[in-house]
């Protein structure tokens, strides 16, 4: 009897002693949570939930087909999510304010329109900076590299290879005035989970609408090969409440190569030159339709 009860257990154990081995978190020499490494962000499931659904209910992002360099994803985060944003419960941006509301086309209408000079498109077309804060899966290099040391870690993002040096030490904060278009971080440790608080951004528009003068609390805590990456925008000056989203990445095998875009993209005379070419032709059309004087 004895013998058939521990045969079972004696098979059982190595398998055990293995699901063990991969439960233990990963940590530097210095006993931190090793979160180094390049990190995959790509996700099918948008981060606002579509009108006619709610956050809970939906079945996933829009199309995940169209130019063949793009690779924004076609996996979800999560099955049965519509969103990435979970707070609010909607999965919706929060209403806006009234100062919000006058400011939350902006990023979108400096992507499109006539330019009459260089600052009048983004400052990701002009290579000056992503404005990925938080993390958001978009056309084409979504990996995030993390470099750790016992006083900083470093968020390195592949789209315009944008580094973000946190200090986990208090540091003193920008004098006055002064402000970052990647805003000013500082990090510290919760447990196993690394929290990173950044305000003080620069003033340019943000894709969700928000001031400089919003704070941003980013979350990353790692479960084996993947990085739970959560994080909190507070803006009382553009939204009526704070809101939340949350997202997986996943472990990359592969490096992140530089992404050779540089301030002052080349490709913006030829933007400004397409600009004034077609103001010309609606002024010959509209000389064209103007009937001649009597």
């Amino acid at each position: 009897m004895k013998s058939r009860t521990l045969l079972p257990l004696l098979l059982l154990m190595p398998w055990s002693a293995v699901a063990a081995q991969e439960t233990v978190l990963p940590r530097t020499s210095w006993g931190a949570p090793d979160l180094g490494g390049v990190w995959d962000y790509r996700t099918a499931t948008p981060m606002r939930a579509p009108e006619e659904k709610t956050g809970d209910e939906g079945e996933g992002g829009g199309s995940v087909f169209g130019e063949p360099w793009e690779d924004s994803g076609t996996e979800l985060t999560e099955p049965g999510r519509a969103s990435l944003i979970f707070d609010p419960p909607d999965g919706r941006l929060p209403p806006r304010t009234e100062y919000g509301e006058s400011i939350a086309d902006d990023f979108w209408e400096e992507m499109g329109g006539s330019p009459e000079g260089p600052e009048d498109r983004s400052i990701l077309e002009r290579c000056i900076a992503s404005a990925l804060i938080p993390l958001e899966s978009i056309e084409f290099n979504n990996n995030l590299q993390i470099l750790q040391t016992p006083d900083f870690v470093v968020l390195l993002t592949e789209m315009i290879h944008e580094a973000r040096i946190v200090p986990l030490q208090e540091t003193r904060s920008a004098p006055p005035g002064v402000r970052f278009w990647l805003g000013e971080s500082q990090g510290h440790y919760e447990g196993d989970t690394l929290v990173v608080e950044t305000t003080n951004f620069h003033d340019f528009a943000h894709p969700l609408g928000t001031t400089p003068d919003m704070k941003i609390v980013e979350s990353f805590t790692r479960r084996g090969e993947q990085l739970i990456y959560e994080w909190t925008i507070t803006d009382p000056k553009a939204f009526e409440q704070p809101f939340s989203a949350r997202q997986t990445l996943k472990k990359s095998p592969h490096r992140i190569y530089e992404y050779a875009c540089h301030e002052g993209n080349r490709s913006m005379p030829l933007m400004l030159k397409g600009a004034r070419a077609e103001e010309q032709r609606s002024e010959e059309s509209e000389t064209a339709e103007t009937p001649p004087k009597r």
